[in-house]
């Protein structure tokens, strides 16, 4: 089987740009207290929370699987199945490589 270099390019664009999104998203959680002080809030501060998760997956599964449901439903069935394989491929190497930092650089 040929790889595609284009879907490859593009499916490691996508997943760099989750990736970006991701560790803005985790900066926001870390310095939460630094960023909106103490909420004391019990029912806005959850809910906020929540829309943030939800936004979240909105958008890092439009990133992943956005132009593989893209080609799917333009009957381009190859590609489709290549995107979704390359971006979850790619986000699988991105995940060991950022495991492998977090265990480099404990202290």
């Amino acid at each position: 089987m040929k790889i595609n270099q284009k879907i490859l390019l593009y499916s490691l664009r996508n997943i760099l740009a989750a990736g970006l999104y991701i560790f803005g998203v985790s900066q926001v959680l870390s310095h939460g207290n630094q960023l909106f002080g103490e909420v004391d809030n019990r029912t806005l501060a959850p809910f906020a929370f929540l829309l943030l998760f939800v936004l979240s997956a909105a958008v890092v599964g439009s990133l992943i699987f956005g132009q593989a449901i893209y080609y799917f439903f333009d009957k381009r069935k190859k590609e489709s199945l290549e995107m979704a394989f390359y971006s979850i491929g790619w986000l699988f190497v991105l995940t060991i490589i950022v495991l492998t930092l977090l265990v480099l650089l404990r202290h």
